[in-house]
């Protein structure tokens, strides 16, 4: 059990992963205390969205539990609402990477464990798509330049396999 009376913390950690909709409801509500305080992103939340939270914060956990706990528990369009608000207010990589940044950042404080890395994993996917559809770019943390990659060479010491040119 952890300091808390519930079972499934890491104890060499001190913090528990996330388990049902109450963490992801107290994680949903931390970040967004963090975004809404953010001289970046806070704006476009307050200003531009001028998002209620009473109505907003549970639509959020909606989706989070969707994506961490139980699929199909958020039933919206989440591109909808970011392609409107950046119709107001153009979204640029910086917003996501910031969007990003803190999300991570209230995930690693409150929680350990895969639940809680899948959760940074699912915001990074996020952050990238909702970016490349609402703006066209890569994505925060992702390498603008598309296409195949430099990797590792093969190389056959010996003779070609057969039915092989030896250029």
């Amino acid at each position: 059990m952890s300091g808390d009376g519930r079972a499934g913390a890491h104890p060499e950690a001190g913090r528990p992963d996330i388990r049902d909709r109450a963490d992801v409801e107290a994680l949903v509500a931390a970040f967004y205390g963090r975004a809404l305080a953010d001289p970046l992103i806070g704006p476009l939340f307050t200003e531009v969205a001028r998002v209620d939270l009473a109505v907003h914060l549970p639509v959020m956990a909606d989706f989070w539990e969707g994506m961490l706990l139980r699929p199909g528990a958020y039933r919206r369009n989440a591109l909808r609402a970011h392609t409107d608000l950046h119709a107001r207010s153009p979204l640029r990589a910086d917003h996501f990477a910031r969007w990003l940044l803190l999300w991570t950042g209230t995930v690693k404080e409150r929680h350990t464990g895969p639940v809680a890395r899948r959760a940074v994993a699912k915001a990074t996917d996020v952050a990238a798509a909702l970016l490349r559809r609402t703006a066209g770019g890569p994505g925060p943390g992702t390498d603008p330049q598309p296409g195949p990659r430099p990797g590792p060479v093969d190389v056959a010491i010996g003779p070609p396999p057969e039915g092989r040119p030896t250029s």
